[in-house]
């Protein structure tokens, strides 16, 4: 229940205090760990931190304006991969942000990367890869991204090639 109450808050924010972010800046959404959120062992659990992820890019794509754009031309997002790793529990009550920021893109896909973190720690990182699709095609990100003044991809961080390398091996062993 508390989710439809986290999505209606966020519509709400955004009509109530409209902005809007640059698609490679980090995007900063604030939560606290309610207890509905918690697991038996008391802490955040698992399944809600990608719950929230996907709420945090969602209005993400809502500041950067991009969301009537892409409803106009029927674009849709399609996560294409995820991963997350957790590093220390978030209990209950524990207020924290969810730093979302676009790393790059190429002719498939955005990355991104979005971290659980309070000042000077972070709770859990995680990685993840989407694109945009309309009627079984897919659109290239550039094409997205010039909606938001964009014409060059940011450099690919180390880690990324990295991660990009295990989703290969990942699809080639399981094909």
């Amino acid at each position: 229940m508390n989710l439809y109450f986290r999505w209606f808050w966020m519509i709400a924010r955004l009509w109530l205090r409209p902005g809007s972010v640059s698609l490679t800046e980090p995007f900063r959404r604030p939560f606290r760990v309610l207890p509905s959120d918690c697991d038996l062992n008391f802490h955040l659990t698992n399944s809600r931190y990608f719950a929230l992820i996907d709420l945090a890019r969602i209005e993400q794509l809502a500041r950067l304006k991009l969301l009537r754009p892409l409803i106009a031309r029927r674009w849709q997002p399609v996560l294409s991969a995820t991963e997350i790793t957790f590093i220390r529990p978030l209990p209950p009550l524990r207020r924290f942000e969810l730093v979302t920021r676009i790393l790059t893109w190429d002719d498939k896909y955005f990355y991104f990367e979005q971290r659980f973190e309070t000042p000077g720690k972070v709770y859990a990182v995680s990685l993840g890869r989407a694109a945009f699709v309309c009627r079984g095609e897919r659109v290239p990100p550039a094409r997205v991204a010039a909606l938001s003044g964009y014409l060059e991809a940011p450099a690919d961080p180390v880690l990324l090639e990295t991660w990009r390398r295990l989703l290969k091996q990942k699809k080639d062993y399981f094909s």
